[in-house]
């Protein structure tokens, strides 16, 4: 048994470079694992990679986030500290949309409660999943799977926001990627308002209610892709 699993899902193509395989390598903390996990669906694929991995402290980065030096000795002691800890994800310096607004990317320069948990950069106790149970693979394949996670976390566990356990990932490559990833994430967002009980007539109110404008061109266009989102994702829930 380790004292710390990594668990990384990936569509990558077997043999190819995981940047942050690679990365946790150098470092000198050497009583880890690395579970990466090629299953259809983030959530899945971290499920899987909970069954497969041997330690009781579990850490949940994306096959492109890259961790900062010392990363996993800064998660096993805030881990010995808190049940659940979220990460800071800071976006390079040469990224696309770096100026984008993500308040659960960074959330400050202090340690401080929290609820959020960034899917890229979290670490979690086994004992508190094997509590709450893992993610919701079921209505959740992509999008607020950790989200979800957070919020049955958070009713009986302290989840600490660390902002030393640092990640540089980038949030999109492009415009077009923007785009899409917003689109996802209203299709999740009507996943999830459905999982918390929220009616067919809720939905729509919430669609002709939110205002399409959203101060720039790039967060308008943000909101117009999320509620194509939710219509896709109203219809085919039907």
């Amino acid at each position: 048994m380790v004292e710390v699993s990594v668990i990384v899902p990936t569509t990558l193509p077997p043999g190819a470079t995981i940047e942050p395989v690679e990365r946790l390598a150098r470092g000198t903390f050497d009583d880890y694992e690395v579970v990466v996990r090629r299953d259809e669906g983030a959530a899945h694929a971290r499920n899987v990679g909970i069954e497969r991995a041997s330690g009781g402290k579990l850490v949940f980065l994306d096959d492109d986030s890259v961790p900062c030096a010392g990363f996993l000795r800064t998660a096993s002691v805030a881990l010995d500290a808190y049940p659940a800890v979220a990460g800071r994800v800071v976006q390079p310096a040469d990224a696309p949309y770096r100026d984008l607004e993500l308040p659960w990317y960074d959330q400050g320069e202090a340690s401080k409660p929290t609820d959020v948990l960034p899917g890229c950069n979290m670490a979690i106790r086994r004992e508190v999943l094997e509590t709450v149970g893992g993610f919701d693979e079921e209505t959740f394949g992509w999008g607020h799977e950790e989200s979800e996670l957070a919020e049955r976390i958070a009713r009986d566990y302290a989840i600490q926001y660390v902002p030393e356990l640092v990640v540089e990932h980038t949030y999109v490559e492009s415009f077009r990627d923007f785009l899409e990833k917003s689109y996802l994430l209203g299709r999740a967002d009507v996943r999830w308002w459905r999982l918390d009980g929220k009616s067919d007539r809720w939905l729509l109110r919430q669609t002709l209610n939110t205002p399409l404008r959203n101060g720039s061109r790039l967060g308008t266009a943000r909101r117009i892709a999320q509620r194509v989102g939710w219509v896709a994702e109203a219809i085919a829930g039907r």
